[in-house]
């Protein structure tokens, strides 16, 4: 699928530059996270587990991505169409609810093969894997659900510095990751991805 790229959407580069704060490099010393700042990260961890099939359905997209690489497991037209028709009523929806994530994450496993779903469970165990486990926060700078020129609030290529503005995990309840906050560069970023996205699975649907 030319053009399939994926994207976790903006505010798992949030939760990435808050690991980065709980687990700092071993010798990084002299950063003591305030009592502020250990209540959100306690409130992220509430928020991904309450938003977890969201998490799956991005994590099962971005695999998908390299899935669709390999002409052994390639997206056929018919399979485009299929997920292009899971994926597009919540396109343009302000929020997501755990119902709409997991009936999409039905519908798009209903539209792959055995081979297909077995290359992507390989790809989610070895992601798992390199980030050490299943509670593991390790992204690829630069790579899909990874971090574009920084985490928000961080010095480039570096920890978080004295700037980093903790969000608000409440204000992100039921979250779409197709229509990201485009008021912030990072939120731009993603909805320039997504909208690539879509635009090869169409292309794939049409028998491009």
């Amino acid at each position: 699928m030319k053009g399939l790229t994926l994207w976790a959407g903006v505010l798992l580069l949030v939760i990435a530059a808050i690991a980065a704060i709980a687990q700092p490099p071993p010798g990084a010393g002299g950063f003591q996270m305030t009592p502020e700042m250990q209540r959100r990260i306690e409130e992220f961890r509430k928020w991904r587990e309450a938003h977890k099939y969201t998490l799956q359905l991005t994590s099962t997209l971005r695999a998908l991505e390299q899935v669709d690489k390999d002409p052994k497991t390639k997206l056929t037209s018919a399979q485009a169409k299929k997920i292009l028709s899971v994926l597009q009523p919540y396109r343009n929806k302000p929020k997501m609810t755990q119902d709409d994530a997991k009936n999409a994450l039905k519908g798009i496993k209903a539209a792959l093969n055995v081979n297909q779903l077995n290359a992507i469970a390989r790809i989610e165990a070895e992601r798992r894997n390199r980030r050490g486990g299943p509670g593991g926060m390790g992204m690829r700078p630069g790579g899909p659900g990874g971090q574009p020129g920084g985490a928000p609030g961080a010095r480039p290529g570096g920890a978080p510095g004295s700037n980093f503005r903790m969000p608000d995990a409440a204000q992100m309840k039921d979250f779409n990751p197709f229509k990201p906050d485009t008021s912030t560069p990072f939120g731009q970023r993603a909805a320039e991805y997504w909208d690539n996205f879509f635009k090869g699975l169409q292309q794939r649907a049409s028998g491009k």
